[in-house]
């Protein structure tokens, strides 16, 4: 399993989801921002048919050349162009901190986050309510009853939609990403350990940790990469050098986001009372300013 993909979105030849993803029901069911917990309403959500229609769409979101993107952008493209073709004395760390600093710094950064963050929010909540509640308790909280006993392949598409709907902007598209690519590294790192869907609900903490940091981890590094790694890619760079530059750019952000939790127990919050999102607010505040450095 796994998604991996250049340039904030996959090529078109490649996966946009992961392979649990493609269940043909996974696309009826999606929870609006702000919604609460067990709202069964989306009279508001425009549910489409099936996976592959959330998979076209998500990916002509991410893999627009048209769309919109603010601010000025030539100090980090350039920044990140110098170190991928090795001229220039630049590195990552500089590439990354120029990137924030387009973004008006750290808190700004954050901001500009919104969507990562409240999206961010639900996921933390539905996992740590899965390890305090249990699991199937906690599918019947947010609505998701009708999964109880089904495969493992359908609830995780269900449980994606639930907390990460199709939506029709580019942080929506990279947040849901992002929700997608966290719930299978929890899914892969139980099937590796030969349990089940259902062993969710007995996560240590560190697992907890981790899948929070792979989730922040995720949505900076896809939001890095479609804001700034679009024209490098392909104005600048082979396929082959915008990938490896990818893969570069997913590990620093992933080992800048673990460095800014080090000392930080971020379980000890009473995420059960609904704090998750302003714990990943503070998380992804943290990272950026770590990134910024």
């Amino acid at each position: 399993m796994g998604t991996s993909a250049s340039n904030g979105g996959p090529k078109k030849n490649t996966a946009l989801l992961p392979t649990w993803a493609t269940n043909p029901d996974s696309g009826d069911i999606g929870q609006n921002e702000g919604d609460s917990a067990g709202n069964n309403d989306n009279s508001e959500t425009e549910k489409p048919d099936n996976a592959d229609v959330n998979n076209n769409q998500a990916k002509k979101i991410l893999n627009s050349d048209t769309s919109a993107i603010t601010g000025n952008w030539a100090a980090a493209k350039g920044a990140l162009s110098r170190y991928a073709k090795g001229t220039g004395g630049s590195s990552l760390g500089k590439a990354a901190s120029s990137y924030v600093r387009t973004l008006g710094g750290s808190s700004k950064a954050t901001k500009a986050s919104a969507k990562g963050i409240s999206t961010g929010g639900i996921y933390v909540n539905f996992i740590s309510g899965v390890s305090s509640n249990g699991f199937q308790e906690t599918l019947r909280q947010y609505g998701l009853a009708d999964c109880i006993g089904k495969s493992s392949e359908e609830v995780l598409a269900k449980i994606a939609d639930r907390i990460a709907p199709i939506g029709s902007t580019n942080d929506e598209a990279i947040a849901r990403n992002a929700v997608l690519i966290s719930l299978d590294a929890l899914y892969e790192k139980l099937l590796n350990e030969g349990k089940d869907i259902d062993a969710l609900g007995s996560l240590d903490e560190k697992t907890l940790k981790d899948s929070v940091e792979e989730f922040v981890s995720t949505y900076i590094f896809k939001k890095w990469v479609y804001e700034v790694g679009l024209a490098i890619e392909k104005n600048e760079l082979t396929e082959k050098e915008a990938i490896d530059l990818e893969k570069e750019i997913k590990v620093f952000v992933r080992d800048e986001v673990k460095s800014s939790l080090k000392d930080k127990d971020i379980i000890k919050l009473n995420l059960s009372a609904g704090e998750g999102k302003k714990m990943i607010e503070n998380i992804f505040e943290l990272a950026y300013s770590t990134i910024e450095k």
